[in-house]
């Protein structure tokens, strides 16, 4: 039995060009694995793909047996297998900048078949927010404001649509103007791509009044390029400093984190950081995928579920939360997705509450709209017949053979969970060899009650963030004499930090 995944070749393969090899060269392999010397979790036969496929399956053990999800009710949720995360740093803003990151680190456009795990990555690797900027505005112009370019030479700011500036700049099609078509593939993921391209903008003003005198030294056709360079490097390690001190520090277990941090990656090092491990781009970093709600609030009068695969594709206005859609309502009011600190008064109680919502705890249930993706950039082929993303997921570890959990926890010299801890899988046979996937959701349920990582998903995820921050020269970690955050934030008294609320505010869309 064949595992096939046919990618979006329309959407996949316009990113493949020389920003990622040589034209001509041969197909490279930009992924690898952190431990070579485990075994697979399972061998891929067919017996181990049903169960993989049992595993991933609608109605069965990772589906959260979520009510149906409506335009009136976009927030609920089955309380029992689905509860929110009670941690107070865990806003469901977190759900989509978690993606964010992912898209700007990895791009894996081939189809999912045993033992094929050889494969580019359409990405950079670093966290430098390629995503967002392409290939800069020499060669991707079409991403870049042509206004600037006639005033100043060349472009230095990104392309906003005057007509609809709450959307993504989009085709007579509704195709996204951006480097990375998955950051349409929902509303959520493409309000946030919008934030960071207006952010840039705004930086590059800041800039242009706080380095005037600076400017004035270089040759009038210097400047131009010279103030998008310094934007760009501004976004970027602001944009890292969130990832680390603000995403990172909210996902993964404190000792973990502080460890990493101050002591460096033990394994994701030296040479393998020119690669992404498959221990993290498979299964560990996927941990997203557990605190995603079933629907959102996006405003205050728009809010649906994530995705109803019952909605006809080409409707213009859909009643879910897919991209590729332009409608006055399909805007994100950000005080529903990071703590602004905004205050709302509950409907039927009269109480007083924070407008930010909550996601979902991680654990081992997914919102049972993901068991049923429908068509659309960055989800699933319209002749695709397996919409379930648990079940995605899984047969990736099939295809790379990825190690168990509790083989990578005692690799770690962590205690591997107990076979009571996953007796759950038994009648599958996962119990004593469990997909790292699961393992990691399981872990964060078990060791911190869903509100972050535990060990082994806090250590992979921890090992290559920091391991890729100390690989880029031009990391904000790598700055002689340390680095801080320089631009303005909401607060005068938080300088020396930055967080997503000072970023959006920045950007003019909160």
């Amino acid at each position: 039995m064949d595992l096939i995944e046919r990618p979006s070749v329309q959407d996949a393969y316009m990113l493949q060009d020389s920003l990622f090899r040589e034209t001509g060269a041969a197909e490279p392999d930009d992924f690898t694995t952190m431990f070579p010397e485990l075994e697979p979790f399972a061998p891929c036969t067919d017996a181990v793909i049903h169960n993989v496929r049992l595993l991933g399956a609608r109605d069965g053990l990772m589906d959260a047996k979520d009510p149906r999800i409506t335009v009136a009710d976009p927030i609920a949720a089955n309380p029992i297998r689905n509860p929110d995360n009670p941690n107070p740093d865990m806003t469901v803003g977190f759900t989509f900048l978690g993606q964010f990151i992912d898209h700007d680190l990895t791009f894996d456009p081939m189809p999912i078949r045993c033992g094929q795990t050889k494969s580019p990555n359409l990405r950079s690797r670093f966290f430098d927010l390629d995503s967002v900027y392409g290939r800069g505005p020499d060669e991707d112009r079409h991403l870049y404001d042509r206004a600037s370019e006639l005033d100043h030479a060349a472009p230095i700011k990104f392309l906003i649509d005057f007509d609809a500036p709450r959307d993504l700049p989009r085709t007579s099609q509704q195709r996204a103007i951006i480097a990375d078509p998955r950051n349409d593939e929902n509303v959520i993921i493409s309000q946030l791509h919008l934030a960071f391209l207006r952010f840039h903008n705004e930086v590059t003003d800041h800039l242009a009044e706080t380095r005037a005198d600076d400017l004035a030294l270089l040759e009038p056709t210097e400047r131009p390029r010279k103030l998008f360079e310094w934007a760009q490097c501004s976004v970027r390690r602001h944009y890292q400093w969130i990832v680390v001190n603000q995403f990172l520090a909210a996902t993964l277990d404190p000792v973990v984190f502080a460890a990493v941090e101050s002591n460096g990656p033990k394994v994701y090092r030296d040479e393998m950081t020119e690669k992404i491990p498959r221990e993290f781009q498979v299964a560990a970093y996927r941990f997203g995928h557990s605190q995603v709600r079933p629907g959102y609030q996006l405003n205050a009068g728009f809010g649906a579920p994530i995705f109803d695969r019952r909605v006809d594709p080409r409707e213009g206005d859909p009643n879910d939360l897919r991209g590729g859609r332009r409608a006055p309502r399909r805007f994100v009011e950000w005080d529903n997705f990071f703590d602004f600190g905004t205050k709302e008064i509950k409907q039927d109680t009269g109480e007083v509450v924070d407008k930010v919502k909550r996601n979902k705890r991680i654990d081992p249930y997914l919102s049972s709209p993901l068991f049923d993706l429908p068509v659309g950039p960055g989800l699933v082929e319209p002749d695709d017949d397996l919409k379930s993303l648990a079940g995605r997921n899984l047969e990736r570890h099939l295809q790379h053979g990825i190690a168990s959990g509790q083989a990578i926890a005692a690799r770690f010299h962590y205690t591997p969970l107990t076979a009571a801890e996953t007796a759950e899988l038994h009648p599958l046979g996962f119990r004593d060899s469990t997909p790292l996937w699961y393992y990691v959701l399981k872990e964060a349920l078990i060791q911190h009650h869903g509100q972050r990582l535990g060990q082994v998903g806090s250590r992979i995820v921890a090992e290559v963030f920091f391991g890729l921050l100390a690989a880029d020269p031009h990391s904000y970690r790598n700055v002689t004499g340390g680095w801080t955050p320089d631009l303005p934030t909401r607060d005068p008294r938080d300088a020396g930090s930055f967080t997503m609320t000072d970023l959006l505010t920045m950007a003019g869309v909160a």
